[in-house]
C-alpha cells in the first residue's frame, strides 16, 4: 500500500490545505490509492467539513485525526502557531502506518509524487531536503545555540515541510522523545521551531533527498528584496536555487510571505499558486459549499 501523506493544521492554515488537496488531485488524475492524515488540535467543525468535502470532490481518501497532547508551552514567534509542532505527534498518533510522507501545508504539487512515496529510506529515519537558507550550521538563523550544544559548524541541516518518515524507526532511536525534551529543555536555543528541535535530535543521520522534492519559491522574494541568503551563498549558490524552480515537484512557500496573501510579490509563482486556489474556490461557490 503507498504511504500516506500526512500534514497538520489549525484554522489559519484550512484553505491552503484544500488549495494543496487541489494541486495533488491535479498532479494525480487518478487519485486511486492517495491518501492523507491531516493532524489537528481541537479544529472546529467547520474546518474539518470544508477538509472532508474537498476531499470527496477531489476522490481523495482524508482522515482526520486529532492530537491531543499539547505543545503550547513550545516557542514560537513570527507568523507561526503551535501547529507547527504537530509534525512531533506522529509517533504517538500513527501508529498503524510504516511510511509517511509528511508536507507543509504551504506546498503545491505539481508532478507526480509516486517515486517519493516509494523511495526507500535504507535504515534512515527521515529523508528529507537540505535547507536553502541554512544549509548548513552556521551559515544561518537555524539553531542559534549550536555552540553551546556542541554542534559543529558546517553540519548539513534540513527542512522539515517535506519529510519521509520510518515512522518505526524514529520512535526506535526517539527522534520524536529527543525533539520535545530539546524545545522542553532549551527554548532559548530554539529559532525555527520544530525544525530546529528535529535536526538536533537526527544530527547527521537522515537520508538527503533531491531538492525537486522541496524547492523553495525563492525568485518573488528575490524580486521584492525580501530574501536573506549571504551566509548561505557560498554552501548553496543563489543561482542554483533559482534554477531549480522550474523542476519543482513540490513547491514551498516557506517563510512569512505566503501567495493568497494581497502583499505577496506578483509573478508566475504567485499565479501558479492562485490558480489552485481559484478552483478551489471556485468548486465552493459552485455548489453553494458554506462551512
Amino acid at each position: 500500500m503507498t504511504p500516506p501523506i500526512v500534514c497538520g493544521v489549525d484554522e489559519r492554515y484550512t484553505r491552503p490545505l484544500c488549495v494543496l488537496m487541489q494541486s495533488l488531485a491535479t498532479a494525480h488524475p487518478d487519485t486511486d490509492g492517495l491518501r492523507l492524515i491531516v493532524l489537528h488540535h481541537a479544529l472546529n467543525p467547520n474546518a474539518q467539513r470544508a477538509i472532508s468535502w474537498h476531499a470527496d470532490r477531489l476522490h481523495l481518501q482524508v482522515e482526520l485525526r486529532e492530537v491531543t497532547a499539547g505543545s503550547s508551552g513550545y516557542p514560537v514567534s513570527g507568523w507561526v502557531s503551535d501547529a507547527v509542532y504537530l509534525r512531533l505527534a506522529i509517533g504517538d498518533v500513527i501508529d498503524d502506518e510504516p511510511v509517511v510522507l509528511y508536507l507543509d501545508s504551504d506546498t503545491l504539487v505539481l508532478g507526480d509524487l509516486r517515486p517519493l512515496l516509494r523511495h526507500p529510506l535504507g535504515g534512515a529515519p527521515v529523508a528529507a531536503v537540505r535547507d536553502p537558507q541554512n544549509p548548513v550550521i552556521g551559515s544561518g538563523i537555524a539553531l542559534p545555540g549550536w555552540r553551546e550544544l556542541n554542534i559543529p559548524a558546517g553540519r548539513e541541516y534540513f527542512n522539515s515541510g517535506v519529510m519521509l518518515l520510518d515512522v518505526a524507526e524514529c520512535r526506535r532511536r526517539g527522534v520524536f522523545e529527543r525533539s520535545h525534551r530539546f524545545l522542553t529543555d532549551h527554548p532559548d536555543m530554539v529559532r525555527l521551531w520544530d525544525q530546529d528541535a528535529l535536526n538536533w535530535a537526527l544530527a547527521d543521520d537522515w537520508l538527503r533527498l533531491e531538492r525537486q522534492w522541496n524547492t523553495f519559491a525563492l525568485s518573488p522574494l528575490v524580486e521584492r528584496g525580501g530574501y536573506y541568503h549571504a551566509d548561505a551563498e557560498p554552501v548553496m549558490p543563489l543561482e542554483v536555487l533559482l534554477a531549480d524552480e522550474p523542476s519543482a515537484v513540490v513547491l514551498h512557500f516557506a517563510g512569512p510571505d505566503k501567495p493568497w496573501a494581497e502583499t505577496y510579490p506578483a509573478g508566475p509563482l504567485r499565479d501558479t499558486y492562485r490558480r489552485f486556489h481559484a478552483e478551489t474556490i471556485k468548486a465552493e461557490v459552485d455548489a453553494d459549499a458554506t462551512f
